[in-house]
């Protein structure tokens, strides 16, 4: 890990950063952060603290040495270079513009759309000097992958990481909006996470029925719904007849679990009449980033979610049964969900 640079030097990195960008921004007007860093001069980013985070939830700061492992720094690119992307994104789909369906790489979008690289330098350059550890800087020039400990967060951003008690639950989580120097402003958005609240599985579990109608406890009867009834509901059953099935195509499933046995998908496939649709098939991955330290850990299989990774990974096949289907997942870190990391790399 990288330890925090004294004082002197702190200064001699805030010199550096605000005379790099100020000479770029004369070049080619891409740079913003063109001032010192000055610790003493903070601004809040509003939106980062968790609603349970509350004085009657609260039950005392976590220790200094607490990870905060692969936490993400937003950033925000330009007003010039947002609407650029909107009308780029906007042109993608129309038939008469140039940039119809012309896809750009990760660092294409990078260099086209993100944060300039010295902006970036920037940034990283003053996480580094508050301790953190740079993991990956993603190529879309928008997300830094940084890891410390609760006492570095304390420390660089002014927030405290609390446990909170929530409906029987403990978690942890910043009692106060995070602050950053007012130099890094133009470029950083928020942090995604400093908490452990996860996303909640929509699905519900009910009790297993071999039948596809059945009667309720409360008397009701019950339709359960198959491959059959979701190509009625969706009209898609004109795309199968004219023999377009997802032939050629893949459809990723972001998880944070793998799926508790693949067989299902193969049974939920000859169970309901999707075999005769053979070029389909079924793969889980935990997708590496393209540049820095891994940050995909495997997750294992993680209860009640592997029930709803498996769902979905069966609607998938439903609606596209000649598709194949690949899971990416990544097990979720002290501060963020794996399924955020997974569809980022």
């Amino acid at each position: 890990m990288i330890r925090k640079l004294g004082f002197a030097s702190v200064s001699v990195v805030a010199a550096l950063l605000c005379y790099v960008p100020y000479v770029r921004a004369q070049v080619n007007g891409g740079a913003r952060v063109v001032q010192a860093v000055d610790e003493s001069s903070r601004i809040a980013l509003t939106g980062n603290v968790r609603p349970e985070a509350r004085p009657e939830n609260d039950r005392g700061r976590v220790a200094d040495s607490v990870p905060m492992e692969h936490m993400l720094l937003q950033l925000k690119r330009s007003p010039e270079r947002e609407t650029a992307l909107q009308q780029f994104l906007d042109e993608l789909q129309t038939k008469s513009s140039s940039n119809f369906h012309q896809w750009l790489t990760a660092q294409e979008f990078g260099a086209r759309y993100g944060v300039d690289q010295f902006d970036l330098n920037a940034v990283t350059a003053w996480l580094k000097s508050q301790g953190f550890r740079i993991n990956v800087v993603y190529p879309s020039g928008m997300l830094i992958d940084f890891s410390g400990s609760a006492g570095q967060v304390r420390n660089a951003f002014q927030t405290e990481i609390h446990h909170l008690a929530v409906q029987g639950e403990m978690h942890i989580g910043n009692m106060n909006e995070p602050r950053i120097p007012v130099a890094l402003t133009p470029v950083v958005s928020g942090v995604v996470s400093l908490h452990d609240f996860r996303p909640h599985p929509m699905h519900r579990l009910r009790k297993a029925h071999p039948e596809f109608t059945f009667t309720d406890i409360y008397g009701n009867l019950n339709y359960v719904v198959v491959p059959a009834d979701l190509a009625t509901i969706y009209n898609l059953n004109p795309l199968f007849t004219a023999g377009i099935s997802g032939q050629g195509q893949s459809i990723a499933l972001i998880e944070d679990t793998d799926v508790f046995s693949a067989s299902d998908w193969n049974t939920f496939r000859s169970t309901l009449g999707l075999s005769a649709y053979s070029d389909a098939s079924f793969s889980s991955v935990h997708p590496a980033p393209s540049s820095g330290s891994n940050n995909c850990a495997l997750p294992g299989v993680i209860a009640p979610d592997d029930a709803e990774a498996i769902l979905d990974a069966e609607w998938a096949t439903a609606a596209a049964p000649s598709a194949a289907i690949q899971m990416a997942s990544c097990a979720n870190t002290d501060t963020t969900f794996g399924g955020l990391i997974a569809l980022q790399n």
